[in-house]
């Protein structure tokens, strides 16, 4: 029987703009490779750009088919279903985002009911109602499982996007019930979201799938411009929390520091400093991982586990970030990176790193010991293949 997986996911992962598409890629990438054939199920006129999908695609085959619903018509719908709302003198409770459509629902089942998918699998609550007894028209036995990349509910509570957390909670939370098999990035949500369903579902704890590397790095006592490495793209998160470094920690740090930002969040950073250089995109992340001395993520919110933060460890190399970086993480204090909320700590930890090599060495070995019995992918391959285990 061909085993064929339909991923609901907004975006391209074929592109190299976000943390999350990365996860997705390795995602994708070690699921061809155990056999399965995948379709996208994705939004235009959203985020991506698929001009030049089917020339990323090539590269490596990892997707079959794309199929792609018009963002536009979901904002439409919305503004059309709160308008009416308002009409009709209704008080609505705050609740998750909900991008499914009358027009969804068709197209999806049109897809899945000729797809012959052995599993269907999704990443954003927003498209769960996709699954609805009373929408879904799939084939029967059909796998149906949720990859938590955050915690919506709580994301939009602390970025203000909601005043209360309970009903976009109990929201989310009931979404997530019409999946077979749930699966966090984060071990915090693992943990958290095992408790709320109260033993209906099993929660996996499923990190982001990547292999130690093997670098051959310089010894940080002979450079002279240490570099410093931010990666991010233009979420809300990545701007506060540069923001905050560049005014708050950059002024304290050493002046032979190097800092590179990467990604689209330097559309949002005007600034101009001597030893600052912004590059909106590096087609290949592993050839400045392999020349970077110290990751940096200051970031002061957010959900889920940090993309940028694992890859860094892959590398071996030295993180200093803020609580939020750690986030995820199944240990907070034994991981190797060091943790700062205050300005000038999470200078002192970078400007130790730059000036002591012993210091820096130690932090170095703790980063790949700490990978290499928590996150390296070869510990959780067999938790991939419970979750996709036929039955």
């Amino acid at each position: 029987m061909m085993k064929k997986i339909l991923f609901v996911y907004p975006h391209n992962f074929l592109e190299h703009t976000m943390g999350t598409n990365t996860r997705i890629r390795a995602l994708a990438r070690e699921l061809c490779r155990m056999g399965y054939t995948i379709d996208l199920y994705a939004l235009s006129n959203f985020v991506s750009q698929y001009d030049g999908f089917a020339a990323l695609n090539k590269e490596e085959s990892l997707v079959n088919k794309l199929y792609l619903y018009d963002y536009a018509e979901i904002r439409r719908y919305s503004k059309r279903k709160r308008r009416f709302n308002r009409l009709l003198g209704r008080h609505r409770q705050e609740m998750l985002d909900n991008w499914v459509t009358p027009g969804m629902v068709e197209q999806f089942n049109e897809i899945v009911s000729a797809g012959d998918y052995t599993h269907v699998v999704m990443f954003y609550a927003y498209t769960a109602d996709l699954l609805l007894p009373e929408n879904y028209r799939g084939h029967e036995g059909v796998r149906k499982i949720y990859f938590m990349e955050d915690l919506l509910s709580v994301g939009d509570y602390v970025s203000g996007q909601s005043s209360a957390i309970g009903s976009l909670l109990d929201d989310e939370m009931k979404r997530i019930s019409v999946f077979d098999r749930i699966a966090c990035i984060s071990y915090d949500e693992k943990i958290w979201i095992e408790k709320l369903m109260k033993g209906r579902h099993h929660v996996d704890f499923l990190p982001h799938i990547v292999e130690r590397k093997v670098v051959e790095t310089s010894e940080p006592d002979t450079l002279k411009h240490p570099r410093v490495v931010f990666v991010g793209y233009d979420n809300p998160y990545n701007i506060e929390g540069m923001k905050w470094f560049l005014q708050e920690v950059y002024p304290s740090l050493s002046p032979e520091v190097e800092l590179t930002v990467v990604g689209k969040v330097n559309r949002h950073l005007h600034v101009e400093y001597p030893n600052l250089h912004q590059i909106d995109y590096v087609p290949d992340l592993d050839e400045m991982y392999r020349h970077t001395d110290i990751i940096i993520c200051p970031l002061l919110n957010g959900t889920g586990m940090k993309i940028k933060v694992v890859e860094a460890m892959s590398y071996g190399i030295p993180v200093v970030c803020t609580s939020r970086g750690v986030d995820g993480l199944p240990d907070k204090t034994r991981n190797g990176c060091l943790v700062a909320d205050d300005a000038a700590a999470f200078a002192g930890h970078i400007n130790r790193l730059v000036c002591d090599t012993a210091f820096y060495k130690q932090c170095q070995q703790q980063v790949k010991d700490y990978f290499s019995t928590t996150l390296d992918w070869s510990r959780h391959k067999d938790t991939l293949l419970h979750l996709f285990r036929e039955e």
